[in-house]
């Protein structure tokens, strides 16, 4: 799988705190946004706006110190490690963040090709299986 960095926003547009949703494609599928996140102490952060419980953006919630919490059940999570702050199992997807020429830069995958419904329900049976 390749993958291609996104210039995403100014940096000026993320102050520390704060979340900016942003789109990179036009599949209108959940690949196509990333959320930037800034945590308290400046840091920038590009990750897949969605939580993973839900089909939440994260955008829309709120930065509290080095997590962001999302806004539909309230799961945090670690700016750092994209992990759930109480259950690390879940995790948001992080994405490499680079600042170049005073803009946000993402390296974002580019989509997995759709696998037919009988290879996904056979690989689901096989991984339960095994």
């Amino acid at each position: 799988m390749s993958a291609r960095w996104y210039r995403l926003c100014l940096a000026a547009d993320v102050p520390p705190g704060a979340l900016l949703g942003r789109t990179i494609g036009d599949s209108g599928e959940a690949h196509d946004r990333v959320c930037v996140a800034s945590g308290a102490d400046g840091e920038v952060v590009a990750m897949l706006d969605r939580c993973p419980h839900r089909d939440v953006a994260l955008s829309g919630g709120v930065v509290h110190g080095s997590t962001v919490v999302c806004p539909g059940h309230f799961w945090r999570f670690d700016l750092a490690s994209g992990e759930r702050t109480d259950l690390p199992r879940h995790a948001v997807t992080l994405y490499p963040t680079r600042l170049v020429d005073g803009w946000i830069e993402a390296l974002v995958p580019d989509p997995a090709p759709p696998v037919p419904m009988r290879e996904w329900l056979l690989g689901q049976a096989r991984d339960r299986t095994t």
